[in-house]
């Protein structure tokens, strides 16, 4: 599947929605959104259970806080979280970029406590549509028109609509029996190993003894992407590694996650993380 081309803003910016009571009266209303990418970011001090924070990292890796309790958040991972407890953003790469959405509304606390989990991050991918919706969201103009508050409203609903969904298939897929479990793992672990190596999806499915057919639609109920797509992100997320803390020339790193063809494996980075390996290498 080819990732949409997203156009990002030119520049950092927050923005403060002044609502009207109309505005407050719809199901869901934007507070403040931005696009950042500030050293260190925190909401919540003032404990407030009305807004709802939607975050979505664009690149980099940050240290989440909440409540005593600190994970590494990286790119596609959506934060859903209520302010009624600081909650503290770290950057932990160089770069981090993210939007973020304050939310409120009538159906804001319900449509939140339907998707929320106890670490407060989904497990997001590129190819859905949340992040043009945040992207869409970051564009409006508030301007007391309740027109594009309607607007919001709606992007809002969307944005809640698609995290409901990944919530869905997660607890769908925790209904996978233990033989179903061992084989996706088994898949897993083979990937893994054999990364480097000529990998399609006949090898693996023979490699865990299952049919074609059936093991592609078992491993994207379970996995939420398919098996190519999987590999295909596994060995980006390797060469991430090397762009990184090597001096390995371009070519060699595509070799050495599995990729024959250099242009291949530029193709796959890009869409991947919407730049070329030399673009991250330059700001990694």
């Amino acid at each position: 599947m080819k990732l949409p081309k997203r156009i990002f803003p030119d520049d950092y910016f927050k923005k403060v929605n002044k609502c009207t009571s109309q505005t407050e009266s719809l199901p869901f209303y934007i507070k403040e959104c931005g696009y950042c990418n500030e050293r260190k970011f925190v909401l919540g001090n003032t404990n407030n259970f009305s807004d709802i924070l939607l975050l979505y990292p664009v690149s980099g890796v940050v240290r989440f806080t909440k409540n005593q309790t600190t994970q590494f958040i990286h790119q596609d991972n959506i934060i859903i979280s209520a302010c009624n407890t600081p909650l503290i953003f770290t950057r932990a790469t160089k770069n981090w970029e993210f939007f973020y959405i304050i939310v409120r509304g009538s159906h804001a606390k319900l449509y939140y406590n339907l998707i929320r989990n106890s670490s407060s991050v989904l497990p997001g991918s590129p190819l859905n549509k949340i992040l043009d919706y945040f992207i869409e969201a970051a564009d409006l103009n508030f301007n007391k028109e309740l027109y594009t508050d309607m607007r919001a409203s709606l992007i809002i609903h969307n944005i809640f609509f698609e995290l409901y969904n990944i919530s869905y298939n997660i607890l769908k897929t925790k209904a996978i029996t233990p033989v179903q479990e061992t084989v996706i793992n088994q898949c897993l672990k083979y990937i893994e190993h054999n990364y480097k190596n000529d990998l399609d999806i006949d090898t693996i499915c023979n490699e865990v003894s299952f049919s074609k057919y059936y093991f592609c639609k078992l491993f994207k109920d379970h996995m939420g992407i398919t098996i190519h797509q999987y590999v295909s992100e596994f060995r980006v997320n390797k060469s991430k590694e090397l762009l990184t803390y090597s001096k390995l020339s371009i070519n060699a790193v595509a070799a050495s996650v599995g990729y024959k063809n250099p242009l291949t494996y530029s193709r796959a980075f890009e869409k991947s993380m919407h730049m070329t390996p030399s673009e991250y290498r330059k700001n990694f």
